[in-house]
């Protein structure tokens, strides 16, 4: 497929903004990302190193031209599960080189990602403060809260979307596809008999536990009070048959039959807590993780299996991020409307 338009990818992670745009003809001019374990997945898959660690060191003068600027900027400082600091945080700060970046370089498009709580922290503060200041350096701005089970993802991971348009490109609002394809249940996803991560013979008495085939006597360890018994069952959740999530708080049972909520995995003791399958016994594999996430089979992962499900639950999805890249070709003129056609 010919390029048929530039975007960077800053704040990349593993790069599934990449990963989505280069599936409608995008071509990635410039990436940076501060974690060395996300640059050798970077590498692995796209044959580059990135242009750049430290965001906020980088030169606004000597930032390239982009059509699209991407980026996917720290989500702790925004987060529910984080303290919520926002800008004071310094993870929040690299906003503002962003809008740095961005005033200097001129793109057609912005479009950037980050958690839902985004639009509510301190009461809506901070996303008004985001909107105003990039209506300031030249761009209508258009958010969207977009789920990735619409977009063909066995995973219901709620994200805030923003979409900067230039004023010079027009101001009329910019309209986000919110579903592409139906709701696909984990069940679809499951690689039949991968017994790649296999769990512990605590794991089989704790699935033995929660099933009733024992009770908490016949254990032969002490159990946490956090795990006597699940925090939650889905309803529709066959125990025998359904993924068990661990959180902090507790176990909780999931239904294979639905998509599965927001993937996230504790990290705890250099170890990650991973979620168990107990159909077969067994922790999610790295590939239905990847499939979970929309990212393909053969991604590679050349770093450890407790980085790569790391970085993968840190990661965007990238039908998501395809299916509006290709919202942007259609609505917004970055090249010539004949070879818009090509995308449907």
């Amino acid at each position: 497929m010919s390029h048929s338009f530039t975007f960077s990818d800053l704040c990349a992670g593993i790069g599934g903004f990449r990963l989505g745009l280069e599936a409608i003809g995008g071509d990635c001019v410039y990436s940076a990302e501060f974690n060395d374990d996300c640059e050798k997945t970077y590498s692995a898959n796209y044959g580059d190193k990135f242009d750049f660690k430290d965001v906020t060191k980088i030169d606004a003068t000597s930032f390239p031209y982009v059509d699209v600027f991407c980026a996917g900027f720290p989500c702790q400082p925004f987060s529910i599960a984080g303290n919520q600091k926002a800008f004071s945080d310094p993870r929040g700060e690299i906003f503002f080189k962003l809008a740095e970046l961005i005033q200097v370089s001129q793109p057609k498009v912005i479009f950037l990602e980050n958690v839902t709580n985004l639009v509510k922290v301190e009461k809506g503060r901070v996303m008004r403060d985001i909107l105003s200041i990039l209506n300031e350096i030249g761009y209508n701005v258009s958010y969207d809260i977009l789920d990735s089970s619409d977009f063909g993802v066995a995973q219901a991971r709620k994200r805030v979307y923003i979409i900067g348009k230039r004023k010079d490109l027009g101001n009329e609002p910019f309209l986000f596809t919110r579903k592409t394809k139906g709701k696909v249940s984990f069940k679809t996803i499951i690689e039949k008999g991968d017994n790649s991560i296999p769990i512990s013979d605590k794991w089989q008495q704790y699935i033995d536990l929660y099933t009733g085939v024992i009770d908490e006597k016949q254990l032969g360890f002490e159990v946490p009070k956090t795990r006597k018994k699940l925090e939650r069952a889905d309803i529709q959740a066959d125990l025998f048959d359904c993924v068990l999530q661990i959180r902090s708080s507790g176990i909780r049972a999931l239904s294979i039959d639905k998509p599965l909520p927001t993937f996230a995995v504790s990290i705890s003791g250099g170890g990650a807590m991973i979620p168990v399958y107990t159909g077969e016994r067994r922790h999610l594999s790295l590939v239905e993780m990847k499939r979970l996430m929309g990212f393909p089979d053969d991604f590679d992962f050349p770093v450890s299996r407790t980085n790569a499900i790391k970085q993968l639950a840190n990661a965007v999805c990238p039908p998501v991020i395809e299916s509006i890249g290709k919202d942007i070709l259609k609505q917004i003129a970055i090249y010539p409307l004949l070879e818009i056609r090509a995308f449907g």
